[in-house]
């Protein structure tokens, strides 16, 4: 998909204006210096899905960052659904953007102010197929202690990209980071969990993103009396498991069918009624995670 062709409006600098008209400086310093951080929000029937912790966690990434946006909560929320309605959006994605204007070229950013931009298009899934394989990606997760891994910055995607690439080369799918001490973190966009047993199990977040959709998943674990333990895990636990699957906004679930050598079984009734269950609650356009129940 060449996103340059996208038809429609966006929000840019206070102002609804035509995509094809809205520019920014090659001197963005945002565009020399990694300062951006972002979102990506579902849209299902021409609702958005979950915009709240959205929302909330796209200015805990701001606040990371050091990139002072002055606009509220509420009011990106009210410019998300206005997009969505601008555009007539049924099924696709939100891409709120804050990013430092160009008004710097060195680490010192005193002068620059935050520009908010969001955009929305028509889009299906992150992966095309119903089973992918992922292999262990070279590089090693880094950790809080050298950047703040927690806010979804364009700067943290970096070591994501060089995987991503490298798992295409050698036949894989996506690629999955683990950190210094071989503990499990995340994939080169998504969350992922294991079921052993009928037992599900995930890392806890320390080195890896917050993931909305993992939170989701855990919640309707914990709703429906699932048993689920978050807690630090080494890959040997990973490929000991009966099933595995990724979650993310842009992967929904994601099944797992390989990991370099070792194959998975797909066929899981109770990874399928957790699908269904996630599934409802992706077509009802609830605001917040809370509202599972």
């Amino acid at each position: 998909m060449d996103f340059s062709k996208i038809r429609g409006k966006l929000y840019l600098n206070g102002k609804y204006i035509k995509i094809s008209q809205a520019k920014i400086s090659i001197f963005t310093h945002s565009l020399h210096f990694s300062g951006a951080v972002f979102e990506g929000i579902r849209i299902y029937n021409g609702k958005s899905l979950f915009i709240n912790d959205h929302v909330e966690r796209l200015l805990n990434s701001a606040k990371l960052m050091h990139l002072n946006i002055r606009i509220k909560k509420n009011e990106i929320v009210k410019i998300c659904n206005e997009i969505i309605k601008i555009n007539n959006l049924h099924n696709g994605y939100l891409r709120p953007i804050i990013f430092r204007s160009p008004h710097s070229m060195s680490p010192d950013v005193t002068k620059c102010h935050s520009i908010l931009c969001i955009a929305g298009w028509e889009w299906k899934n992150l992966f095309d197929k119903k089973y992918i394989k992922i292999s262990i990606a070279k590089l090693k997760k880094i950790n809080n202690r050298i950047f703040p891994v927690a806010a979804k910055s364009a700067a943290s995607y970096q070591g994501s990209i060089i995987e991503k690439i490298r798992s295409h080369e050698n036949g894989f799918d996506d690629s999955l980071f683990i950190d210094d001490k071989r503990y499990i973190e995340e994939t080169t966009a998504c969350n992922i969990f294991w079921i052993k047993n009928n037992i599900f199990y995930t890392p806890k977040i320390k080195n890896a993103l917050d993931g909305i959709t993992r939170r989701a998943v855990i919640r309707i674990c914990k709703k429906n009396k699932l048993r689920i333990f978050i807690n630090s895990y080494k890959i040997n636990k990973l490929l000991k498991a009966d099933y595995v699957f990724l979650t993310g906004t842009a992967a929904e679930i994601q099944v797992v069918k390989k990991i370099n050598k070792k194959n998975f079984s797909v066929k899981s009734q109770i990874l399928e009624d957790l699908i269904k269950e996630y599934n409802k609650i992706k077509i009802s356009g609830i605001k917040s995670i809370k509202e599972i129940n």
